[in-house]
């Protein structure tokens, strides 16, 4: 069995003992992180997924699934960050308010920061203020919203209606995704883009970065226009 398939297999069991020495071992042998993710994590991911809809995964099995997914996600951040690619954008990116999950939003952004984009991640349960605070401050290229839960869908719309109201609606661009999340609904928020996975995430967000490029500059007191 080659490592890839042994990985795959580590996190659909949720073998929190060997993953990350197996992860590990796929870095040594030259395997690039965002392969890594794709064909094995990914994959493992979608087997626990199609498990549990089948009732022979139950909470208990997804958490060591979960658990297992982020050791091995932690040793794949270890190693972007001894050698970053060259930064193409920024993205804010967080859970949204009253959503707790975070596995896919994590797999996103490690898929990001593999394609260089620098990653500003608020973490889970975060409330529309405090993504219109950071778009602020940090003054992203992207906002990435996430969500698990059908009932927190509305904290999306909630987001991108704060971000109007800020006059920051088209300063920056939103992606959203996650289990409940569709094209459709992303039209009627009013979203820029919707990612069915983590790497459809990325083609949509480097889309957009360059459909935005002529329209971004920054002025001489070092604030960012549209």
């Amino acid at each position: 069995m080659n490592l890839i398939r042994q990985l795959e297999c580590a996190i659909v069991k949720g073998n929190t003992k060997k993953v990350a020495a197996i992860t590990q071992e796929c870095l040594q042998e030259g395997i690039p992180p965002a392969a890594i993710i794709e064909k094995a994590i990914l994959k493992g991911l979608a087997v626990v997924g199609q498990k549990w809809k089948t009732y022979e995964y139950f909470i208990p099995n997804v958490l060591v699934s979960a658990m297992a997914t982020k050791l091995s996600l932690g040793t794949l951040q270890s190693a972007l960050k001894a050698s970053p690619p060259p930064t193409i954008g920024r993205a804010v990116a967080g859970t949204v308010r009253g959503d707790v999950h975070d596995i896919g939003k994590n797999i996103l952004l490690m898929f990001m920061e593999s394609s260089g984009f620098e990653v500003i991640d608020l973490g889970i349960d975060v409330p529309p203020e405090h993504f219109v605070k950071m778009v602020k401050s940090a003054e992203p290229d992207l906002l990435l919203l996430s969500c698990l839960y059908t009932v927190t869908m509305h904290a999306m719309e909630d987001t991108i209606i704060s971000l109007r109201k800020a006059g920051l609606k088209g300063k920056v661009k939103t992606i959203v995704g996650g289990a409940p999340i569709t094209q459709e609904f992303a039209d009627q928020i009013g979203a820029d883009g919707f990612g069915v996975d983590a790497v459809d995430g990325v083609k949509k967000a480097k889309e957009l970065i360059e459909k935005s490029k002529p329209l971004k500059h920054f002025s001489s007191a070092g604030k960012r226009n549209a």
